[in-house]
């Protein structure tokens, strides 16, 4: 884990003690205790913050005490901007006492997945090979972020390259509900560090459910917007055509506060109407096609619809057997785009799992792009029809229990099946999904339901989640408020 002072960088042993500001009047809690606060949605956390009942510079002081305690276990940062935190943090306090507030994240504490550029840190995008790559510039949601009174705490570990494996000289994220238990990519880290309380909400990206699939398996809640509701400028690209840049928060309140900051539009429907109370199933997952535990989970999301007032509405997926391979083409092409200048002149540095997708994407020729691109354009068409019956759809996260680190996506495993089955769709669309876990399996591990909604409903498909939240599928929780430390890790 990397710790930033100034604009000078050194790696720390991981049991290195973050850096220390003293603690002045204004680092004082108000009211309340700091493990309590921390433990609560990012809305509460905020408004915490806005009233005076906690500081700013608390609770980040907070937030980078439990985070040098408890990251050398976690490995959900790579790097820990301690210093310009405190600053920000400071900062935001100072303009609250002039009765001033920035925005709905104003003093509150997030961290970034390391594919958003910086200019106060590096920026890796999980690659061993651009761990100190400087680009001077801030990507556009970071600039959002800090115009809405954002703390940065730092940058959290990812797969490589936003791919389905961690580069093996980079950190590798450790679900805090097991040690066995696989985290999801390639988002992994902003999932730890919000089940753990190592952050009040975090950033993430998805091209094929790495949003969705870290959410799922940490037990917090993650979007997926509307293609182009979040700008990807200043991202590390995976592939342009499937990428989106979406929130992760503990509930689905929090990551509507965390869209509105990311995306600079404010709590506002962009276009066309709410969606109504159709409630769209799939009849075919309530037989075998699930794993046992997977299909409870699934028949406890539709009774929670039926019981606040939705009307459940049988329904077919369109028909489309070269969905996976239109999106496998298009990551492989655009991927391989995306690292022509250092791929294949630095192959040697480059993790397998990526550089697999590249080489694949180097085998493709541009007539084969070409029509998986008419395919992806067709496929938008169908699946937005879809939503002429239904306003919303559910579906299961995965079809399986989460696989654990031995049992890992994209490995030859028997009964894993196709892992981007129910997440590649709502990236070839740009659909909206909301991820959120909706109870956890025998072994304990969380289990992820999703629900898709049709394009610019974004908020109106996080209020329905909160809903659901609220009546009886509210996200598990990590926390002791005793201590603030989170109880399943051994």
């Amino acid at each position: 884990m990397r710790i930033l002072s100034g604009n000078r960088f050194a790696l720390f042993g991981m049991r290195s003690n973050i850096l220390r500001a003293p603690m002045t009047p204004t680092a004082l809690i108000v009211s309340g205790s700091l493990p309590e606060v921390i433990t609560k949605p990012l809305p509460d956390i905020a408004k915490a913050i806005a009233v005076g009942n906690v500081s700013s510079v608390a609770l980040t002081q907070y937030y980078l005490e439990r985070i040098a305690r408890l990251n050398p276990s976690l490995q959900a940062y790579i790097t820990v901007t301690a210093e310009t935190a405190l600053a920000q943090a400071s900062a935001a306090d100072r303009t609250l006492a002039d009765g001033r507030s920035l925005g709905p994240l104003h003093g509150v504490p997030v961290a970034l997945k390391d594919l958003c550029e910086t200019d106060f840190t590096p920026t890796s995008n999980g690659m061993a090979i651009f761990r100190d790559r400087q680009t001077g510039r801030n990507a556009k949601v970071v600039t959002n972020l800090l115009a809405a009174g954002a703390v940065i705490l730092g940058k959290l570990a990812m797969a490589e390259g936003a791919c389905s494996a961690h580069h093996p000289e980079m950190p590798v994220p450790v679900n805090p509900w097991g040690t066995s238990f696989r985290v999801g990519a390639s988002s992994s880290g902003s999932g730890v560090a919000v089940a753990a309380g190592l952050a009040a909400a975090a950033i993430g990206s998805d091209t094929g459910g790495s949003i969705r699939f870290p959410a799922a398996y940490c037990g917090v809640t993650g979007l997926k917007p509307s293609r182009g509701f979040v700008s990807t400028e200043g991202i590390c690209t995976m592939a342009p055509s499937l990428d989106h840049l979406g929130p992760m928060a503990s509930n689905a309140d929090g990551c509507a506060l965390l869209l509105e900051a990311m995306s600079g539009l404010g709590n506002t429907l962009p276009s066309g109407q709410a969606p109504g109370r159709r409630f769209g199933y799939l009849p075919y997952l309530l037989s075998a096609r699930l794993d046992p535990e997977v299909r409870t989970a699934y028949c406890r999301l539709l009774d929670t619809a039926e019981r606040i007032g939705l009307d459940l509405v049988a329904c077919a997926v369109p028909d489309v057997p070269d969905l996976q391979e239109t999106w496998d083409f298009i990551c492989a092409k655009e991927t391989a785009r995306s690292h022509a200048a250092s791929y294949p002149a630095q192959r040697n540095a480059y993790g397998q799992a990526l550089a697999t997708l590249i080489e694949k994407g180097l085998s493709l020729s541009d007539e084969d792009y070409a029509e998986a691109l008419k395919r992806y354009a067709e496929i938008t068409v169908l699946w937005n029809k879809l939503f002429d019956g239904i306003d919303w759809l559910a579906m299961p996260v995965h079809a399986v229990i989460p696989p654990l680190l031995d049992n890992a996506l994209g490995a030859p495993n028997k009964g894993l099946g196709n892992p981007l089955e129910f997440t590649a769709p709502a990236n070839l669309t740009g659909l909206p999904a909301l991820a959120f876990s909706v109870g956890r399996d025998p072994r304990g591990c969380p289990i992820g339901m999703q629900i898709m909604a049709p394009m610019q409903a974004d908020f109106a498909l996080l209020a329905l989640g909160s809903r659901l939240q609220e009546n009886g599928l509210y996200p598990l929780s990590l926390f002791s408020p005793r201590a603030g430390e989170f109880e399943p890790l051994k």
